[in-house]
């Protein structure tokens, strides 16, 4: 019995820190995609701004600053970017604020709208690549201290598959496996979170280009 448990705990151990050094190898900065931002985990680029020009083919917006003296403006850019909302209720709240305006100046309050939208946008991204940035680091920090941990746990000549361990050293072997295991499991679950988060700012991206594309439609200029 002794025997055949120590061996699953070397199996289990050999099997847990062959996917930690997968996984933390992925993880280093050696390996990131982007060489000027090596802390970025995602496989697309970090790009710190969401340019104007990217999305936006109408006037420039260099003198587009009204909205922040605008609570209208500013108030339904917040509503416009939240992702939940459907994009027929986003095209139904850009009409009717477009309507509420003069004609002289209607594209010009149209174009301030995206402006605001653009800033609250980027606001957002940052917070969130932020909070992508943080989770990898923390990440790396675990792959980290899971490899420290398998140095202090048996080694060859200590104890493996065919040798016998003291009857008062096996509770200690079971406590460490089933500590490795939980540790490892909690690592991969984990990582498993940040692709999943990479996709957020680009489907912010994408959503500040639907609302562009809907102001747009109701311009002149």
């Amino acid at each position: 019995m002794t025997v055949l448990k120590n061996a699953r705990f070397v199996s289990l151990f050999a099997a847990g820190l062959a996917s930690v050094a997968l996984s933390f190898g992925a993880l280093t900065p050696a390996a990131a995609l982007d060489k000027d931002n090596p802390d970025w985990p995602c496989v697309w680029r970090k790009v710190n701004e969401l340019g104007a020009g990217t999305i936006w083919d109408g006037p420039a917006l260099d003198k587009a600053t009204g909205w922040q003296n605008d609570d209208a403006a500013r108030k339904l850019s917040a509503f416009l970017i939240v992702r939940r909302i459907k994009l027929a209720e986003v095209e139904a709240a850009i009409k009717t604020y477009a309507d509420d305006q003069p004609a002289d100046v209607r594209d010009q309050k149209l174009s301030e709208l995206f402006a605001a939208v653009l800033s609250r946008t980027n606001d957002e991204r940052k917070t969130v690549m932020a909070g992508i940035e943080r989770f990898h680091k923390r990440q790396l920090a675990r792959a980290k201290a899971i490899e420290k941990q398998g140095i202090v746990l048996p080694k060859d000549g200590e104890a493996g598959p065919d040798k016998t361990v003291p009857a008062g050293e096996i509770g200690k072997l079971s406590e460490a496996d089933e500590k490795y295991a939980w540790e490892v499991r909690i690592f991969q679950e984990r990582q498993q979170n940040i692709p999943i988060a990479c996709e957020i700012p680009q489907l912010m991206d994408e959503r500040a280009g639907a609302v562009a594309r809907a102001i747009r439609a109701l311009m002149k200029s």
